[in-house]
């Protein structure tokens, strides 16, 4: 049972870069009253989700992830999709929905997870088959321009500039919205599309992201709507104007 003030909130599973030492990769799970959508699918997910159960006092675990957002491809945000594809085969004997745009549907497979999950092989590991994409996902494509649902949730994305395909968007639900940044350099027009959210998770660092310089040079109105995260480890989270959200905590919109 989640102690919700509002009926759109967010757990907090990790606020890292690629390369943090200090933070899980940054990951999040959205919660639409009791409904759970997890946004992206690093690892270690088992322990990142346990890590927030615990701290949170939301019990939440694999079991529990039926429904992913999949932003883009870079490890930081989809090197669990492995133990969360084969959990959710062998154990649960279901498929996860993955809701991600054309592009990285047609490289996840081939380019991402085929080498590790696609062999099957009998007793003495020969091989004798093939899994596919399907076997462990259904795959829902997130049209830009256009709204689609996800657990009663509206949800509307836009491409980011990023090093590869990858997308921002916000969530509707129940009078409340959520926007994400997602990885992307500095971009006034994506601020722009989330700037008419309650509350935006922004994401700030070095190289092909959102120095925090070009946010702190925002307007006030939009400043005051905005939480960071994916920060770098020497990101000084006390001198900012802007609060850094914090790993395993529950936030409401």
């Amino acid at each position: 049972m989640i102690p919700n003030r509002s009926p759109l909130s967010f757990l907090v599973l990790g606020i890292g870069d690629f390369f943090s030492k200090l933070y899980y990769h940054t990951h999040f799970i959205i919660y639409a009253d009791e409904n759970p959508v997890l946004v992206d699918c690093p690892d270690p997910l088992p322990k990142a989700l346990y890590e927030a159960s615990q701290k949170s006092g939301i019990e939440i675990s694999l079991d529990d992830i039926d429904h992913v957002i999949l932003t883009h491809l870079h490890g930081d945000h989809s090197n669990g999709l492995e133990s969360l594809g084969f959990y959710n085969y062998f154990v649960l004997k279901r498929k996860p929905v993955i809701h991600t745009i054309p592009e990285v549907k047609e490289a996840m497979w081939v380019n991402k997870l085929k080498a590790s999950m696609s062999p099957i092989t009998n007793d003495k590991f020969e091989k004798t088959g093939e899994f596919q994409l399907g076997d462990f996902f259904r795959l829902k494509m997130l049209p830009p321009g256009k709204t689609s649902t996800i657990k009663g949730m509206k949800i509307r994305i836009r491409y980011t500039r990023h090093y590869i395909p990858c997308f921002g968007f916000k969530v509707h639900y129940k009078g409340r919205c959520l926007g994400y940044s997602s990885d992307t350099v500095f971009d006034p027009e994506h601020i722009g599309f989330l700037s008419d959210c309650d509350l935006i998770l922004h994401e700030t660092n070095h190289g092909g992201h959102t120095k925090y310089e070009m946010l702190e040079s925002l307007p006030p109105s939009i400043r005051k709507k905005i939480r960071l995260i994916h920060i770098y480890d020497e990101f000084d989270v006390k001198k900012t104007c802007m609060p850094v959200v914090e790993q395993g905590k529950l936030y409401h919109v």
